[in-house]
C-alpha cells in the first residue's frame, strides 16, 4: 500500500517543528483505570474519577499520599501522624484513631485493602497511577468504601532489563533515594525490586529538648515476581517498611505562667483568647520529643486466568505492622500542665478475594466473593504528673490535693519534699478487636444500545466485630513508695488515691478483661445510566447506597457487672451513604483539551468520629455519631495550548452541614446541638497549573508550576472558638493556599537528568489546627504547615 505524498511532506513537517516522539507523553494522556475492575479509558468511567500519573507524582516530589494533599480537589489526607492518617472524600472524613471503627474512605494497593492504621500511609513505592474514585463503592471492590475509594497501583515486572535510581538532596537535611531493577530471568518469569529511603532532620528546633523536630525517615522494599503462562499471570509480591522518627511538633499558645488557671474560666471568650501568643514566631517547647514508628510487612498473590470463556482472578493478601507514637500533648514545658500520650497497635490481616467476569452479547459483567479477617491490638496511654492531675482538680472546683499534701509533709520537717515537688502517673487503656467480614458481590454493565448503557451493581456484606477492655490501674512507683514511707505520718498510704483518674470511666475493668460483640448485615446497590451524544462527549448519571460496618468505642467500655444487653450499648450503629450524580465528560480533539463536571447531593448517616470533650470532670475521647447532607460541583480539566504548553486545573464546591449531632453529659442530657449547622469544610477547593517544555543544552528542559487553594473554614457552635479564631496575635480557620515548582532537565535519551524542586515556593504558613487534649483545660496548642522547602533531584535509567 503507498503512502500519499501529502503525508510524508506533513509528517516530515510535524517532526521538524513539533516535539520528539520520546516527548509525546505531553500529549492529552488517554489513562487508562480499573476503577470499575474493567479497563478503561478514564474519559469512558461514568463516575468522578481523578486520576494521578507518576509523571504528576514527580513533579510535586511527592513521598506518600499526605505530600498530594490538595492536588485533588475534595480529597483530604491528614498525615501530621502518619500512623495515625485521616482520609476525607467530599467532606466525609473521621479522626478517630481507635481501631474498632472503620474509615469511610477505602484506600488499596493493587487491590489489596490497607485499612486505617498502620499500613494506609505508606511510602510511594514504584507506583504507576492513583485513582481517586469520589462517591460509595460497594459493589467493584473487596471492602466497602462508604465515601469513596483510593485506588494506588504499582509497576509490575516488564520483559526488557530495565533499572533506574533517583537522589534527592535538599533543606533540613533532606535526602531521599530510590532505585528500581527489573530483570526478565526467562522469557515467561521475571522479577522487579525496588527500594526506597527518604529522611530529614526536622524543620523546627524545640528548646525544651535540644532536637529538631518535624523531621520524618523511612525506608521500604518491595520484591515483585510475575510469571506468564499461555494465557495466565501469576504475580507475588513482597513489601517491608520501616519508619522511625520523632513525634510530631506542638505549638503551645500560652506561655504565661499565670495562665490557665488565673484567667481561664471554662470558655475561650476574648479576654483569654487576647494572651494567645503567635506559635510562629513563640519557641517550639515539648519537654516530650516523642517517638512515632512502624514496622510493616505484607505479601500478596495475584491469579489472572481464563476459565470457560470468562476470565478468573484471585487475590490472597496477608498484612502485619506493629506502630508506636508517643507525642507530647500539652504543647509545653510545664509540669502542672504535663501530658503525653501513647498509642501503639499491632494487626493481622488475611484478605481473600475471587473475581469472575465475562462478555456475552449485549453484557460486561462481574462478580466477587471477598473475605476479610482483621486482629489488631491497641495500648493507649496517659502520662501525667501529680501536678496535672492538681490542675484537672482546680478546674473541677477542687484543691490542688497533691501540692497541699507534699507542702503540709515538708513542713512537717519531711526531707526532699514540698508543694513544688512532682511524681509521675501513667494510665493504660488495652483493647483489642477481632473483624470477620464476608461479602458477594456484582456488577453488570448493560449495552442498551451502541451508545447506551445501565450498570447495576449489588452487594451483600456480614460483619462480625468483638471487642475486649482491659484497664488496668495506675501506675506511679516513685508515688506510692514515697506516700508509703511517709504517708502513715499524716495517717495516708497509696490505697487512698483513686486508681485511675484519665481512665476513670472503667477503673472497675482492672480485674479482668470484659468482651462484647455484635454483627452487621447490608444490601449495598448501585445503578447508573450513560449515554454517548457522540464519540466524544459521556452523558451519566447514578445513584448508589454506601455501608460501612458498626463499630465500638474503645475509650468507653461497658460495666463488666451488667449483662451484655444491658446498661449502655458500647456499639454504634453502621455507616451509610445515599449518594446522587449526574455528570458530564467531555473531549474536545481540535483544542487537545478534556472536560469534566458532576453535580452530587448526598445524605450520611451514623458517620463515626472522635471527640475529645468532657463528660464528667476529666476530658476524654468519646464516638460521636452524627448524620450528615451535603451537595455540591466536582469540574476539572486539561488543556494543550501548544505543543510546549499544557495548562491544567480542578476544583470541587460542597454545602456541607449536619442533620444531627448531638454531645450527651454523663446524665445524659443534650450539651451541644449542632444540627442544621456547617460540618466545617471549606466551601471551594481548587488546584491549577501549568506545564512547559523546551529544548535546551542538547536535551529538554520543563517547568512544572502548579497550586492549591481553599477557601476559609465554615464554622459553627463548637468550632468557633478555637478553630475560627482571629487575634491579634493569630488567625486560624482562614482561606489557605500553597505552591510548587519543578525545573527538570533531561538528556536527549531521557536516560538522566537533574530538577530543582520548591515545596510552598511562596513560604505560606497557616495553622491547621488549633486545641490538643489540654484544650479542655485552656493549654491549647497549634499545628504549623511546614516552611518552604528546597530540594535538588538526580535521576538515572537504562
Amino acid at each position: 500500500m503507498s503512502i500519499p505524498a501529502r503525508t510524508v511532506i506533513s509528517a516530515s513537517l510535524a517532526a521538524a517543528f513539533l516535539a520528539p516522539a520520546a516527548w509525546a507523553a505531553d500529549e492529552i494522556p488517554s489513562v487508562v483505570v480499573t476503577a470499575q475492575s474493567r479497563k478503561q479509558f478514564v474519559q469512558d468511567v461514568p463516575m468522578t474519577i481523578q486520576v494521578l500519573t507518576a509523571k504528576d507524582i514527580d513533579a510535586i516530589g511527592a513521598k506518600d499520599l499526605g505530600d498530594l494533599n490538595g492536588y485533588i480537589p475534595g480529597l483530604v489526607v491528614d498525615a501530621v501522624e502518619p500512623t495515625q492518617p485521616g482520609f476525607g472524600i467530599r467532606g466525609v472524613q473521621t479522626g478517630d484513631f481507635g481501631i474498632a471503627t472503620d474509615s469511610p474512605v477505602g484506600i488499596y494497593v493493587d487491590g489489596v485493602y490497607t485499612g486505617k492504621t498502620g499500613g494506609a500511609l505508606m511510602n510511594f513505592i514504584d507506583i504507576q497511577r492513583i485513582e481517586v474514585i469520589k462517591g460509595p463503592q460497594g459493589t467493584l471492590f473487596g471492602r466497602n468504601s462508604a465515601a469513596g475509594a483510593i485506588a494506588i497501583t504499582t509497576n509490575e515486572p516488564g520483559k526488557e532489563v530495565d533499572a533506574a535510581g533517583r537522589i534527592k538532596l535538599g533543606k533540613y537535611g533532606r535526602a531521599n533515594a530510590d532505585v528500581m531493577i527489573n530483570l526478565p530471568i526467562s522469557d515467561t518469569f521475571a522479577a522487579r525490586l525496588v527500594a526506597v529511603r527518604s529522611g530529614s532532620e526536622g524543620w523546627v528546633d524545640n528548646t525544651s529538648t535540644g532536637k529538631k523536630s518535624g523531621g520524618d525517615k523511612d525506608w521500604a522494599t518491595r520484591l515483585m515476581l510475575r510469571k506468564d503462562f499461555d494465557a495466565a499471570k501469576l504475580v507475588f509480591a513482597w513489601e517491608h517498611e520501616n519508619m522511625e522518627q520523632y513525634g510530631r511538633p506542638a505549638f503551645g499558645v500560652i506561655k504565661d505562667p499565670r495562665l490557665p488557671l488565673g484567667g481561664y474560666t471554662g470558655d475561650y471568650d476574648a479576654a483569654y483568647t487576647a494572651n494567645f501568643v503567635n506559635p510562629f514566631t513563640a519557641p517550639l517547647q515539648n519537654d516530650q520529643q516523642g517517638t512515632e514508628g512502624r514496622m510493616f510487612d505484607g505479601a500478596t498473590l495475584r491469579l489472572e486466568t481464563p476459565l470457560a470463556g470468562m476470565v478468573f482472578n484471585s487475590t490472597t493478601a496477608y498484612r502485619r505492622f506493629t506502630t508506636h507514637n508517643i507525642t507530647d500533648n500539652d504543647g509545653g514545658n510545664r509540669p502542672d500542665l504535663y501530658l503525653t500520650t501513647q498509642d501503639a497497635k499491632r494487626a493481622r490481616s488475611f484478605q481473600q478475594e475471587f473475581k469472575l467476569s465475562g462478555k456475552s452479547g449485549q453484557l460486561d459483567w462481574i462478580a466477587g466473593l471477598s473475605f476479610y479477617h482483621n486482629n489488631e491490638h491497641q495500648d493507649a496511654g496517659a502520662f501525667v504528673t501529680t501536678g496535672t492531675l492538681d490542675t484537672l482538680s482546680q478546674f473541677a472546683g477542687g484543691q490542688p490535693n497533691f501540692a497541699m499534701l507534699f507542702g503540709g509533709l515538708a513542713a512537717a520537717g519531711l526531707p526532699g519534699v514540698g508543694p513544688d515537688t512532682v511524681f509521675s502517673w501513667d494510665e493504660s487503656h488495652y483493647s483489642d478487636v477481632r473483624t470477620r467480614s464476608a461479602s458477594i458481590y456484582g456488577d453488570t454493565i448493560w449495552h442498551l444500545s451502541p451508545s447506551t448503557n445501565v450498570t447495576a451493581g449489588l452487594r451483600y456484606t456480614q460483619d462480625k466485630k468483638q471487642m475486649t477492655w482491659f484497664v488496668p490501674g495506675r501506675v506511679s512507683p516513685q508515688l506510692d513508695n514515697f506516700l508509703n514511707s511517709y504517708g502513715p505520718l499524716a495517717g495516708l498510704d497509696a490505697s487512698a488515691f483513686p486508681s485511675n483518674v484519665i481512665f476513670s470511666t472503667a477503673a472497675q475493668l482492672a480485674a479482668s478483661p470484659v468482651t462484647r460483640e455484635k454483627d452487621w448485615t447490608d444490601w449495598s446497590p448501585r445503578l447508573v445510566l450513560d449515554h454517548k451524544l457522540n464519540q466524544d462527549t459521556l452523558l451519566f448519571t447514578s445513584l448508589s447506597r454506601g455501608y460501612q460496618a458498626g463499630g465500638f468505642n474503645i475509650f468507653t467500655p461497658p460495666n463488666p457487672a451488667a449483662p451484655a444487653a444491658a446498661g449502655k450499648d458500647p456499639s454504634f450503629a453502621p455507616e451509610k451513604m445515599t449518594n446522587f450524580e449526574a455528570g458530564v465528560k467531555l473531549a474536545l480533539p481540535a483544542l487537545r483539551a478534556t472536560v469534566n463536571a458532576s453535580l452530587f447531593a448526598y445524605k450520611f448517616k451514623n458517620l463515626q468520629d472522635i471527640q475529645l470533650y468532657s463528660v464528667g470532670t476529666v476530658p476524654t475521647y468519646n464516638v460521636v455519631s452524627s448524620d450528615q447532607k451535603a451537595h455540591g460541583l466536582d469540574l476539572d480539566g486539561r488543556i494543550r495550548i501548544s505543543p510546549r504548553v499544557t495548562v491544567f486545573g480542578g476544583m470541587e464546591y460542597i454545602d456541607q452541614t449536619y442533620t444531627r449531632y448531638q454531645r450527651l453529659d454523663a446524665a445524659g442530657n443534650v450539651t451541644l446541638d449542632l444540627g442544621g449547622q456547617p460540618v466545617g469544610t471549606p466551601r471551594v477547593t481548587a488546584m491549577a497549573g501549568v506545564n512547559l517544555n523546551w529544548e535546551t543544552l542538547g536535551g529538554r528542559s520543563s517547568l512544572n508550576f502548579q497550586g492549591t487553594h481553599a477557601t476559609a473554614q465554615r464554622c459553627n457552635n463548637d468550632t468557633a472558638k478555637l478553630q475560627c479564631l482571629s487575634t491579634a496575635q493569630l488567625k486560624t480557620g482562614k482561606a489557605t493556599s500553597k505552591f510548587d515548582l519543578r525545573l527538570a532537565w533531561d538528556s536527549p535519551s531521557s536516560r538522566y537528568g537533574v530538577a530543582l524542586l520548591v515545596n510552598n515556593v511562596f513560604d505560606q504558613r497557616y495553622i491547621t489546627n488549633l486545641g490538643g487534649q489540654t484544650e479542655q483545660y485552656g493549654g491549647p496548642y497549634a499545628y504549623l504547615t511546614p516552611p518552604r522547602m528546597i530540594a535538588v533531584e538526580f535521576r538515572a535509567s537504562l
